[in-house]
């Protein structure tokens, strides 16, 4: 009777045991379907997660857009490195579809080789990786509207994970938008063509003709061109209160702004080509109802920046350190802001520098000067024969670096406290801001001008500009930026998903540290007594003569030498690595082994638990 008791009892375990394992598999694979888009984003960084810029972008998109992820099988077994990569690059894909209420679409493509998918990926744009095998891999999107606009990442690069967001929000932003994003341009240095005066238009300007709808406007501007998504202002100089109201109500309702004043332009001509009365320029008023704190008459100063000029010191012309014209490179600039991330220098000539303390505004350092820098009077500055060497030791330094471009943020109040006498602008006065501010302020108009970054070669009887700064590179980044507004504004760099084992990168650091120097050191004894052995052998072969028992013994000792050096320089090797590979070898164990184990614990003990709980049975 207890033995048929026995059997019955775990009969019924194993049956519940065979549909735990059913209805768990049932349940992953329906959990899979219905809640693909539901996701608890538990790393360090939110790296599964979409920012909320990127989802209110997605989520009132005028245009639908239909991703195409190229993504080959073989990948991943051919660089498994990339596993994590992708599954991100996947995961965040899928976040753009569920977060876009049906304006974004994904298909997933495996590009085999020798296949029509493979023929699409090569026709979109999509840059193949070659396999060991020489099979061509395809790790891209392509993204396309309803219409005939067209956006590629023609391969995802681990080395832009920290920008994968960014990327993506990018595309979405520019197929979602019709049309080429409009731009008004205030204008206050020249950067158009002048044909009277001989005067080119700027590189930088024929660049942004390329990516966008430049409309340069100018005059009393109540009113900015129809669609404009970015404002840019440069070198504003005597701008009259209408033209100023309608800057600070664009700025009150969270438009896109790019200004960039100057507190001493050399690239201004002034009237009939002479030196203009006042190259500085400010927007002293809005600048100060904003809390933006510039100095017009102070100039950023940094020996460990400046570039090397002449200057007329007594009659000669001197080489020295120019102390305001600063090349921008590394820590000056802001890499984690993908703006600059892959930018490699910026020139600015005398620019000025910027601060807030205003409460509620922020000013974010793009561009900073280093610990060295600071500030001198531009009056100084900007004499001809001024000597940087006494100016040196005049650079007023403050508790941080000058910054001298920089993301105004916050909440910002207007200029004016109702629209200026005579304005016919029909919208309704804004005193304080209704959406977060959106601006960029760089205190050197002069970085977009071709001096600073551009010089001109003939090649083939052809004049082309060959730039040797990124100065325009940072323009149509920022406008770019920008234009997808503040989705895309507050996009920095967010951290990767491959997170190194610190303790075992410890350890094999100590290892190295501990073993190299004798490792080093065993190899150069084996090189010596292999090199003396050979010479030995080589010796006996030439001169055809029988060896000497001394020399024989002398062979024997070397290999003997040989073979013991061997033996320890194979003990130093595995002490190399014997603690490393314990610890992952445990690491894996506990992967494999610890969570069934912990898993089986807690189910016996419950079966335990329940057992003493039952009553034993009165007997017949």
């Amino acid at each position: 009777m207890t033995g048929n008791k026995s059997f019955g009892t775990g009969r019924l375990v194993l049956i519940a045991a065979i549909l735990g394992a059913i209805i768990f598999g049932c349940i992953n694979i329906v959990s899979g379907q219905l809640f693909r888009s539901t996701r608890i984003d538990l790393t360090d960084q939110h790296l599964f997660s979409l920012s909320q810029g990127t989802r209110n972008l997605i989520g009132d998109l005028n245009e639908p857009v239909r991703f195409r992820f190229f993504m080959s099988s073989g990948l991943t077994k051919e660089a498994p490195q990339l596993a994590a990569f992708a599954s991100r690059v996947r995961s965040m894909l899928d976040a753009y579809v569920a977060g876009s209420k049906g304006r974004i679409s994904l298909e997933t493509i495996d590009a085999k080789p020798y296949s029509e998918d493979e023929d699409r990926a090569v026709a979109f744009g999509i840059s193949p990786i070659r396999s060991s095998t020489g099979d061509r891999l395809f790790f891209g999107l392509a993204a396309t509207n309803s219409t005939d606009g067209k956006s590629v990442i023609a391969s995802f690069s681990p080395e832009r994970e920290a920008f994968l967001e960014y990327d993506l929000t990018r595309l979405v932003a520019e197929l979602g938008k019709r049309g080429k994003p409009v731009v008004a341009l205030f204008d206050g240095l020249g950067l158009s063509a002048n044909p009277q005066m001989g005067l080119r238009e700027a590189q930088v300007l024929t660049q942004m003709k390329q990516f966008f709808d430049v409309k340069p406007v100018e005059g009393d501007v109540e009113e900015l061109p129809n669609n404009t998504r970015v404002v840019m202002v440069v070198h504003p100089q005597n701008l009259s209160d209408k033209t100023q109201y309608t800057l600070d109500q664009w700025a009150m309702n969270g438009g896109a702004m790019l200004i960039f004043v100057d507190p001493n332009a050399e690239n201004q001509i002034g009237p009939r080509g002479a030196p203009p009365p006042d190259a500085s320029s400010d927007l002293p008023k809005l600048f100060k109802a904003w809390g933006v704190g510039y100095d017009v008459k102070k100039t950023v100063a940094d020996p460990s920046l400046a570039l090397q000029t002449e200057r007329n010191i007594d009659g000669r012309p001197t080489p020295m350190l120019n102390l305001p014209w600063l090349a921008l490179r590394n820590e000056s600039l802001r890499k984690d802001e993908a703006i600059l991330a892959q930018l490699s220098a910026i020139v600015v000539t005398t620019a000025g520098a910027f601060d807030t303390t205003k409460e509620g505004v922020t000013l974010r350092p793009l561009m900073t000067a280093s610990a060295e820098g600071g500030l001198l009077p531009v009056a100084e500055t900007k004499e001809r024969t001024a000597d940087m060497r006494k100016l040196a030791g005049e650079i007023e330094k403050g508790k941080t670096p000058p910054v001298i471009a920089g993301r105004l943020t916050g909440t910002l109040e207007s200029a004016f406290t109702a629209k200026p006498e005579g304005s016919t602008r029909k919208e309704e006065h804004v005193a304080k801001a209704t959406k977060p501010a959106n601006i960029i302020l760089v205190g050197d108009a002069d970085m977009v001008m071709d001096r600073n970054w551009v010089q001109r070669r003939n090649l083939l009887g052809t004049e082309v500009a060959q730039a040797f700064a990124n100065n325009g590179d940072f323009v149509i980044n920022a406008i770019e930026q920008m234009s997808g507004g503040v989705a895309l504004a507050d996009l920095r760099g967010r951290g990767v998903s491959w997170r190194p084992f610190e303790r075992i990168q410890q350890m094999e650091a100590e290892a190295s540290r501990r073993y190299s120097a004798k490792e080093q050191q065993l190899q150069a004894r084996l090189k010596e007594a292999e090199t003396k052995l050979q010479e030995l052998g080589r010796g006996g072969q030439q001169g055809n003569e029988v060896l000497t028992p001394q020399q024989i013994e002398t062979i024997e000792k070397f290999k003997t030498e040989v073979l013991a050096t061997r033996e320890e320089l194979r003990s130093t090797q595995f002490a190399l690595r014997s603690d490393v590979d314990r610890l992952k070898s445990s690491l894996t164990a506990l992967n494999v082994a610890g969570v069934p184990i912990i898993a089986g614990l807690i189910a016996l003990f419950f079966a335990l638990r329940r057992t003493r709980r039952e009553p034993p049975k009165p007997s017949a």
